[in-house]
């Protein structure tokens, strides 16, 4: 996450520790404290398929889309959530964000990384030219797993080449928007856990650590950085292979015959919008090893000294999927002694 959000949640956690009433835990001061970007990616799938399906497609067309325009200065982040607008797509329907592209950014790199925690919104990528056809796609197999860091989570991370100047074969593009498809909302992928993330950077044992497999959601959140066209990154090639195709994401008749995808779109078809079902606080799972235990302690202890609270929180929640008992209150006991 972004080292401002970090640091304000820092001093927000050590703020309302010190601070609570008597009827606020500690656990409830510090979910108020949590950077909205991390609690908006969603903990729990089937949730983030009740939100998809309670969510009303905004038009026929993507020209019926409200554009933003794209901040070509500085790294932002995006929610996709209820607030979101949504549209269907001939590959199922999609909480989206949709960006109108500056006039004057002609050449440029858009770094696209969806952020991971207990699940993960997979992008596709649709560029449009200024009459709404479809340009270009970058399908979802571009955006590559990039473990977490000091101060950065998990993320699948992209990019999305722009090459606007005058009598260019792009110069027309003018819309973006990031989107998931039904194929990606059934998959999940293997990613490197955060306590072995934490123990590698610190020279920390990591046997009895498993690798988490993330499930992917209809809600997330992803960040967007925009540079200089990086050398050599267009060619006709690259272009060609973004272009052919492109157009069969608005095709009705794309996906015709898919069971699966058919028996999706019916769960989330018209009629008396679903009740979320009620999800425990805290994962059921298998008691953990005590040696484990002990050591998701000891990098939540460190993390929370280091001033990382959010990789401290992400490897709360990691223990407790995995069946720690203890993680929880070692987080709490080392806010307090801070």
């Amino acid at each position: 996450m972004p080292r401002l959000h970090t640091s304000t949640l820092a001093l927000s956690v050590l703020c309302f520790v010190g601070c609570a009433g008597p009827e606020k835990t500690h656990y409830d001061a510090f979910q108020e404290s949590v950077s909205p970007y991390y609690k908006a990616v969603s903990t729990d799938p089937a949730a983030s398929l009740e939100v998809l399906g309670a969510a009303a497609v905004c038009c026929d067309g993507l020209s019926g889309l409200r554009y933003q325009p794209l901040n070509a200065r500085d790294n932002a982040f995006f929610k996709l959530d209820a607030n979101s607008q949504a549209f269907v797509f001939s590959t199922g329907k999609s909480l989206l964000q949709a960006f109108a592209i500056p006039d004057e950014l002609e050449r440029a790199t858009l770094t696209i990384e969806a952020i991971a925690g207990a699940t993960v919104f997979v992008p596709t990528v649709l560029i449009l030219n200024r009459d709404f056809r479809v340009s270009r796609a970058i399908e979802s197999r571009n955006f590559k797993y990039t473990p977490g860091g000091f101060m950065e989570p998990q993320r699948l991370r992209g990019k999305v080449y722009l090459d606007r100047r005058p009598g260019s074969e792009l110069a027309d593009e003018k819309y973006l928007i990031v989107f998931t498809t039904d194929q990606d909302l059934g998959g999940a992928t293997r990613m490197m856990s955060e306590a072995k993330l934490f123990a590698r950077a610190h020279g920390l044992k990591t046997s009895g650590l498993p690798d988490p497999v993330i499930k992917h959601a209809a809600t997330g959140v992803f960040r967007m950085g925009v540079g200089d066209l990086e050398t050599a990154a267009l060619t006709t090639d690259r272009y060609h292979r973004q272009q052919k195709g492109a157009s069969r994401y608005l095709d009705p008749t794309a996906l015709r015959g898919n069971p699966a995808t058919e028996q999706r779109r019916a769960r989330r078809g018209a009629g008396p919008r679903a009740q979320p079902a009620a999800t425990p606080s805290r994962p059921t799972a298998d008691p953990m090893m005590r040696e484990t235990q002990t050591l998701y302690d000891r990098m939540i202890r460190e993390s929370v000294g280091l001033g990382d609270m959010d990789r401290a929180w992400r490897l709360v929640q990691e223990a407790e999927r995995a069946g720690s008992t203890t993680a929880r209150p070692t987080f709490v006991s080392a806010i307090e002694t801070k």
